[in-house]
């Protein structure tokens, strides 16, 4: 079937079970999937991959650094191998972050010793890790392992239907500071959204199951454990790139504006993502990464929209490639877009259009954070039963437009 030109409002994110998601090691191009780049103590630059994928030729020999500094709260088992499978040790002393940081992981800062940045001092101020991209998903809540509280930042959008003022949720958002969200433009444009007889009248933020409010887990002792309440925010300003392509959907991106700012730092349940560590040309094309997605868009069941917030990992495919297809259906992509997929069965699907898709990566302390990669766009009208990728805005492109949009229409 052909592309939905006309309602990418409806389109994007089939979340899979997550056993079927995980089990996704290898791209279509059986390229090994990783996690983003490391530094292995004593053998120099790797990635971050399953040990199952290391071809480094004694993974035994890697010591508790080497394996524990690409763990993370959603992939406890990974390691760092190195990029060399017969790579010799070399002397410790001469490794360090300072000496290796084009090498590396994007990072936060060039220096283990660069003191840490504090809590946000503005409501428009965008954060920088240690407070954003923590994902909640494996700690301890009510002393239960739970997903509950995993994504944080993912943003259900909510749409009033103009003429029986009937709420609607169909596209998704990032929450990046205490009063912006960023989306797709189609998901804001008065072409998807006022010209369908609807209107983007708020957010939910820190929503789990659309059907329970607040959302609750019950423990292994069997105890009934409560996050607190979604917050519903009301949208005051929305801000669509100015190049945005109706047609080509090139330039897919919008920020959103709350009326009020929400102090996430105060709450259990809601997080922000980072942006990206680096921007434009230089950043990291990701091409082989796994990358998260997650919403509440239409599943395998019945292909209605999920009442709970899911997820999928998919891997990032060379864009030439994914051009090359795309072409055939009449679009062109740009260096402002990226593709990834999760094989056949693994997609994003309708109603998950702005929603973010996240990456992996480490400060120079190690530490694991996770960044906005892209935004939900647009893909094949029947998700995940082709072999054509779906297509995501690449954060990184859009850095400085982020940056300066928030600076022109803070405090207004």
């Amino acid at each position: 079937m052909g592309l939905l030109r006309l309602l990418p409002l409806f389109l994007l994110l089939l979340l899979k079970d997550d056993h079927l998601a995980q089990s996704q090691r290898r791209g279509n191009t059986g390229v090994v999937t990783h996690y983003g780049n490391c530094n292995a103590s004593n053998f120099g630059p790797g990635r971050c991959v399953a040990s199952s994928d290391c071809d480094f030729y004694d993974v035994n020999i890697l010591d508790s650094a080497d394996k524990s500094q690409c763990s993370s709260q959603e992939r406890p088992d990974l390691i760092c191998c190195p990029r060399e499978p017969n790579a010799l040790p070399i002397l410790a002393s001469r490794i360090s972050n300072a000496t290796i940081a084009p090498t590396l992981a994007p990072t936060i800062s060039n220096t283990n010793s660069q003191k840490r940045p504090g809590p946000p001092s503005s409501p428009d101020e965008l954060p920088e890790y240690p407070y954003c991209g923590l994902s909640f998903a494996f700690k301890v809540f009510g002393g239960a392992k739970t997903r509950i509280t995993e994504f944080p930042w993912t943003t259900l959008l909510e749409y009033t239907i103009l003429q029986t003022r009937r709420k609607e949720y169909v596209c998704g958002a990032a929450f990046i500071a205490q009063r912006w969200l960023i989306t797709a433009a189609h998901c804001a444009h008065k072409k998807f959204v006022e010209d369908y007889g609807r209107k983007l009248t708020g957010a939910r933020l820190g929503e789990w199951d659309q059907t329970t409010n607040p959302d609750c887990i019950v423990s292994t002792n069997g105890k009934t454990e409560c996050v607190p309440p979604f917050i519903q925010a009301s949208i005051d300003k929305i801000l669509v790139h100015p190049q945005f392509d109706s047609g080509n959907l090139t330039h897919d991106i919008a920020l959103l504006r709350l009326a009020q700012p929400v102090d996430w730092t105060q709450l259990r349940h809601l997080e922000a993502v980072c942006l990206p560590p680096a921007r434009g040309r230089e950043a990291n094309q990701l091409v082989g990464s796994a990358v998260d997605v997650s919403g509440w868009g239409r599943t395998e069941e019945n292909y209605a929209l999920s009442d709970v917030k899911r997820k999928a990992m998919l891997h990032v495919q060379p864009l030439d490639q994914c051009q090359a297809a795309y072409e055939t259906q009449g679009y062109k992509l740009g260096e402002g877009q990226l593709c990834a997929s999760g094989g056949l069965g693994v997609d994003s699907c309708s109603g998950d259009s702005g929603g973010p898709l996240t990456a992996e990566a480490n400060t120079p302390q190690r530490d694991r954070y996770d960044y906005l990669a892209g935004v939900v766009s647009y893909g094949k009208t029947e998700c995940g039963k082709s072999d054509f990728p779906g297509v995501y805005t690449r954060i990184s492109h859009y850095i400085d437009w982020i940056e300066a949009t928030i600076r022109e229409n803070r405090g207004r």
